[in-house]
């Protein structure tokens, strides 16, 4: 019967989809960087509206594309961890659990989380150059679909030769993503795409490079850098 189900899986067209989901472990979706990202979100929105300061926080932490445009750079990075209410926050910790916790398991406990912050920052930015008014978004969601660009890269770049076309679906499969999470009356579907498209770009180059980067104390460096950024950035707007 296994014989029957592997010479099956042989010939048929789809068999190379199922050789990518066994190269991903279940353990995937068990990640503590994600766990823990996903409970700073929960503090920090809760303590927000528990002193009663969440709007507040919101004009001075937000992604304001007229305040970064004049050099509020950190805007972009303190954005992502403001939410506008429980059905927001929820909504991006369950994107968190689908695609980040994947991205960090596959990526490195403190790679992913870099690139995933990178990803959301990098199209917080891009996406108040493309506004150039005064728009203002807040949320997780632009570093969540930076995480689906990643798992999409790490697709792409473990595809075989030979087929264009096989290289390309991961991306599409992406795309489709990130329109079926970018529904919603305030939803900023821009900057869901310019973060989708920088975590696919950082994936790429990093997936590409890894065999040459694999450096014993690379993780916990770029967790201090992550968690250094996060600081920098609340500390400026605090302070300027």
């Amino acid at each position: 019967a296994e014989q029957a189900v592997d010479l099956y899986y042989t010939e048929n067209r789809f068999s190379k989809i199922r050789q990518q989901l066994a190269r991903i472990p279940v353990s995937s979706f068990k990640s503590l960087p994600a766990f823990a990202v996903m409970l700073l979100l929960t503090v920090i929105h809760a303590a927000s509206f528990y002193y009663g300061v969440h709007e507040q926080m919101v004009l001075d932490y937000g992604s304001s594309a007229l305040f970064i445009l004049q050099g509020e750079f950190y805007r972009t990075v303190t954005a992502l961890f403001l939410h506008a209410d429980t059905r927001h926050l929820i909504g991006n910790l369950a994107g968190m659990v689908l695609f980040a916790a994947p991205a960090i398991s596959l990526s490195g406990y403190g790679t992913g989380p870099f690139l995933a912050l990178a990803s959301g920052a990098t199209g917080n930015l891009i996406n108040a150059h493309f506004q150039n008014n005064a728009h203002l978004s807040i949320g997780a969601s632009t570093a969540v679909m930076g995480a689906a660009g990643l798992l999409a890269a790490w697709q792409v770049m473990n595809q075989e030769k030979g087929s264009r076309l096989n290289s390309v679906m991961p991306v599409v499969a992406g795309a489709v993503l990130v329109a079926m999470f970018s529904h919603g009356e305030r939803t900023d579907i821009w900057a869901h795409v310019f973060g989708f498209g920088c975590g696919l770009i950082y994936g790429i180059c990093w997936f590409y490079f890894r065999p040459v980067l694999r450096l014993p104390y690379l993780d916990p460096v770029l967790t201090a850098i992550s968690l250094a950024a996060v600081a920098i950035s609340f500390i400026s707007a605090l302070f300027l």
